[in-house]
């Protein structure tokens, strides 16, 4: 079976940087403890609003953070692990130089498209930030949501390029 660019081998890489490692672990955690919590606020908030009329002030405030949480987290993991989109018009097909290009054009287009993700959320921020900005119901901050987005983006263009060097630099992909 043939693996695409980037799935599956992963893990001899992060068993040798101990730094690639912790960062995967704190965006897993990050990951399950905003599902989670996204869970436990609708339940909460489905029991308080049938049982006892009184349903959870901003909970849709609260679930949209997480979601942004949730989101952001995983992008950086799905990201560098290459499962983000897949052509497949072409999977199977293309061989030697037509498989190299079709990698490095994905490559480029993704990098691209998170180096403009981490410069306009990390603008958005700062204007945030700057007007103090908040949700309606619970005044929930929105500009260290937004620097937490570009962060996050910025996170995956860093691993995106150190996929690019790998892949550049050895002309294959690594299986």
């Amino acid at each position: 079976m043939n693996k695409t660019l980037g799935q599956d081998r992963h893990a001899a890489i992060l068993a040798s940087n101990p730094v690639a490692l912790i960062i995967r672990a704190i965006l897993h955690a990050l990951v399950i403890a905003a599902a989670s919590g996204i869970m436990v606020i609708t339940v909460v908030n489905v029991v308080l609003r049938y049982a006892f009329y009184a349903p959870i002030s901003g909970n849709d405030e609260i679930v949209q953070f997480l979601l942004a949480i949730l989101i952001f987290a995983a992008f950086p993991l799905v990201t560098v692990n290459r499962r983000h989109f897949s052509v497949s018009i072409f999977s199977g097909r293309a061989h030697g130089v037509a498989l190299f290009g079709s990698h490095l054009l994905e490559l480029t287009v993704s990098l691209l498209g998170c180096a403009i993700m981490t410069y306009k959320l990390g603008s958005q921020a700062r204007e945030l930030i700057h007007d103090q900005m908040s949700t309606m119901v619970l005044g929930l901050p929105l500009g260290p949501l937004a620097a937490y987005m570009s962060f996050m983006s910025g996170l995956a263009f860093v691993g995106l390029v150190v996929v690019s060097y790998r892949f550049l630099r050895s002309g294959v992909d690594h299986e």
